[in-house]
C-alpha cells in the first residue's frame, strides 16, 4: 500500500480547523465489511443530530431504471449523466441506457455487488458517469460502495480527481466493498463518479448525510486532507 492509500485508510494524520476549510476531504475504509460498517459508526458517531439515511429498501420500485432517482430519505439526488453500454446491464429486462436502478440479490444482473442494508441497493447500471447532488445545507456524506474494481475509475470532489487505482489500491476485484466518506465545511456539492470501462460498474448503500461539528471534523477527516494534498499533487 502507498502513501496516499495508506492515508485514506488509517486517518491518523493532525491537522488544523482553518486548513480544514480549503476544500473538501475524502476518507475511506479498509476493505471489507467488518471494516466499512466500523467506519461507517465512526461516521455516525460524529455527525450532528437530525442526520439522514438513504437504505433503499423501502418506496422504490426494485428493477425500475430511470436517470434519475431522488432519495425517498431526502439525501439528495442519483444522476445517470452518461450511460454503459455491452455489459450485463444491456441484459433482458435492463438497458444501459435507460438509467440508474434499484436492485436486490434477485433482480441483479451483476456479480459482485451486494446490499449492505437488508434488502436493496443502488446500481450504477455500468454508468461512464453518475453524479450524486447531495441535499443543501449538510457538510458531510458517508456510504457503502460496492464492487469499485474499474481500475480506471474515479471520483471528482471540489474539482479534484481521486483515481480509484490510488484509493482502492490492490483491493480492487470483484466483490469488495468500502466506506467513504466526504467533508466539505462550504457544504456538500457534487460527487460525480467516472468509469472507464462502458461495461464496469458498482452498487451504492446506505447513502447518510449530516454535519460534522468542530472537533469532530479532526478525528474523522485529518488523513482525507493528506489524501487531498497528494492527489493534487498528482495531477499537477
Amino acid at each position: 500500500m502507498n502513501k496516499f492509500n495508506l492515508a485514506l485508510a488509517t486517518g491518523m494524520l493532525a491537522c488544523t480547523s482553518a486548513t480544514l476549510s480549503a476544500a473538501p476531504i475524502l476518507s475511506i475504509s479498509g476493505e471489507g465489511l467488518a471494516a466499512a460498517q466500523a467506519a461507517e459508526s465512526a461516521f455516525f458517531s460524529k455527525l450532528k443530530a437530525g442526520y439522514l439515511t438513504e437504505d433503499f429498501d423501502s418506496g422504490y420500485a426494485v428493477g425500475a431504471q430511470s436517470t434519475t432517482i431522488n432519495s425517498l430519505a431526502g439525501v439528495g439526488s442519483f444522476t445517470m449523466d452518461l450511460a454503459g453500454s455491452g455489459g450485463a446491464c444491456d441484459t433482458a429486462p435492463y438497458a444501459c441506457a435507460d438509467g440508474l436502478a434499484v436492485l436486490d440479490s434477485g433482480s441483479s444482473p451483476f456479480s459482485g455487488r451486494f446490499d449492505v442494508s437488508p434488502e436493496n441497493w443502488l446500481d450504477s447500471m455500468d454508468a461512464q458517469e453518475m453524479t450524486i447532488s447531495a441535499t443543501a445545507g449538510y457538510t458531510a456524506m458517508g456510504f457503502f460502495m460496492t464492487d469499485p474494481n474499474d481500475a480506471g475509475g474515479r471520483f471528482s470532489i471540489g474539482g479534484v480527481d481521486f483515481l480509484f487505482a490510488d484509493i482502492f489500491g490492490q483491493a480492487l476485484g470483484n466483490g469488495k466493498v468500502f466506506y467513504l466518506s466526504i467533508f466539505d465545511s462550504d457544504g456538500l456539492g457534487d460527487i460525480t463518479i467516472y468509469s472507464n470501462n462502458s461495461n464496469d460498474g458498482y452498487g451504492i448503500d446506505n447513502v447518510t448525510v449530516g454535519t460534522v461539528p468542530e472537533p469532530g471534523t479532526l478525528a474523522l477527516f485529518g488523513l482525507g486532507l493528506l489524501g487531498l494534498g497528494m492527489a493534487r499533487y498528482k495531477r499537477k
